[in-house]
């Protein structure tokens, strides 16, 4: 049997958590826990993992999911990984995961060339696939990093993640070098995961409530003024990579993300926070900058 290493990066893990790991170690050879510079908070979890058998690594400061991924992945490859599977703290597998997905690859030929294996659908929303193969696999673009199965060719020939994009988009930037280097993305057919997604907040435009037929106020998916900041410059800094290979994602991207921004901006909570982070997120993208948010920046919107 091929053999599967689930690298889980953690930051502040509950007995949720825990109990994640619980649900995918009896499908994979071992389970390698990354906690991101939580400190003494996240001992007690840590150390109940550790003695269920997990590998726990703890970085000593919050450096974001790349980081954490990446020594993980490190890790996984030197313990002789052929395949690694990435998965949140907060994701549930089904039960029978990691056996679809390398059934995926046992039957991709190799023209069609499978690097990852994804999930097909993320608290029941299925994918879309964009193409099929040509023995009939669904295959997408990008997909979330959570559920991730890589191939050892994949990792090795094209590298690990983007630690300077620290958070968002890191998944996208991934699958986007992963095509590049000429690999396929490809759905594990079946498969559903529960998946948290954060919060939705009520769409106030300048504080007045928009609402449904039904009389109920409609919503909106938050994020906080501090993930703001690195989806706008991560978004700028990828469309800005891919313009001449890529115009009509790119277009797509700029189209999605703007909407998501001047609701942020205009509906809260916290509008100046979200303005703020935004805007420099903006600049700091056009900019180039890249790495973790300035810290005169996150005392503000935090």
């Amino acid at each position: 049997m091929p053999r599967v290493i689930a690298v889980v990066p953690t930051y502040r893990p509950d007995e949720e958590a825990l109990g994640h790991l619980r649900q995918i170690a009896p499908q994979v050879a071992a389970v390698v826990v990354v906690d991101d510079g939580s400190g003494e908070a996240a001992s007690v979890i840590l150390d109940a993992a550790e003695a269920e058998g997990a590998h726990v690594i703890r970085l000593s400061s919050n450096s974001g999911i790349a980081a954490a991924l990446n020594a993980g992945i490190t890790w996984a490859l030197d313990d002789g990984a052929d395949f690694v599977l990435t998965v949140d703290q907060d994701t549930r597998l089904p039960d029978e995961y990691v056996t679809t997905a390398l059934d995926v690859f046992r039957r991709a030929n190799p023209v069609t060339r499978v690097g990852i294996v994804v999930v097909d659908a993320v608290n029941g929303a299925p994918a879309l696939p964009t193409w099929v193969s040509p023995e009939g696999l669904g295959l997408v673009p990008e997909a979330i990093q959570t559920g991730f199965v890589i191939s050892r060719e994949c990792l090795e020939s094209a590298g690990l993640f983007d630690e300077r994009l620290v958070i968002d988009c890191v998944d996208t930037e991934y699958c986007l070098r992963v095509r590049d280097s000429g690999f396929r993305i490809a759905v594990a057919k079946g498969t559903d995961i529960r998946h948290s997604i954060g919060r939705r907040a009520e769409l106030r435009p300048f504080g007045v409530p928009l609402r449904h037929a039904s009389g109920h106020i409609a919503t909106y998916q938050y994020h906080s003024p501090f993930r703001r900041y690195y989806i706008a410059r991560n978004n700028i800094d990828l469309m800005l990579r891919n313009v001449r290979k890529r115009p009509r994602w790119v277009l797509t991207v700029l189209k999605r993300e703007m909407g998501g921004m001047i609701i942020s901006m205009v509906s809260g909570p916290q509008r100046i926070a979200q303005v703020l982070a935004i805007g420099t997120g903006t600049l700091h993208g056009l900019a180039r900058r890249r790495g973790m948010i300035p810290d005169w920046l996150k005392r503000l919107v935090t």
